[in-house]
């Protein structure tokens, strides 16, 4: 049992640490869109919040994700109940032993949840960038927030990100994404 806890510890030590680096990956595709390198205006806790932030974000993703990540618990268990059926052998191509079953179940299981996280990271930090610059190229882009500046001038704009330190907002006629610091500069930003 224990050495069971401690290669889960290990698995999930190194799970967090992948997705931070997919958290890196995907906030640096979008916004290098717009020619920021987001590294620069990001400190330690938007780094290590970033994949927290990204699954918990959508709904969806996230009843997916824990589905995934469920199934990473589960099926183990399961599979050893099926060790004896001669369909699961075959299919495995594994001699019957539960631990080689079980074994081989969590290794192709990992493999798939990283190729599923790799895809939904890479996937939706492309593809929002790409679909934000196209309605900016297009005039298509609906300038729905508010951002009022302490020295109280308004100004109505489209968000583009924040983080604990800056937003990015862009305002109308403008296609060039405007970076300020949250502390000091802004009262309130409204949608």
């Amino acid at each position: 049992m224990n050495k069971y806890l401690d290669k889960t510890q290990n698995i999930l030590y190194l799970g967090y640490i992948f997705l931070i680096v997919l958290g890196i990956i995907n906030e640096t595709l979008f916004y290098s869109q717009f020619g920021i390198n987001i590294l620069e205006y990001s400190d330690i806790l938007d780094v290590l919040i970033s994949p927290i932030s990204k699954l918990s974000s959508n709904v969806s993703l996230l009843i997916i994700s824990s589905t995934v990540i469920l199934i990473l618990v589960i099926f183990p268990k399961i599979s050893r109940k099926l060790k004896n059926k001669n369909w699961f052998i075959s299919f495995l191509k594994s001699d019957q032993s539960e631990d080689n079953i079980g074994k081989n179940i969590f290794e192709v299981l990992i493999v798939l949840s990283m190729i599923f996280f790799i895809g939904i990271f890479v996937g939706v930090g492309y593809g929002k960038g790409q679909k934000l610059k196209q309605k900016i190229e297009s005039g298509e882009l609906i300038y729905n927030n508010e951002i009022n500046f302490i020295d109280d001038e308004l100004l109505k704009a489209k968000l583009i990100g924040k983080n604990s330190s800056y937003i990015f907002y862009l305002i109308e006629g403008d296609t060039e994404v405007k970076i300020s610091p949250i502390n000091g500069t802004i009262k309130y930003l409204s949608n």
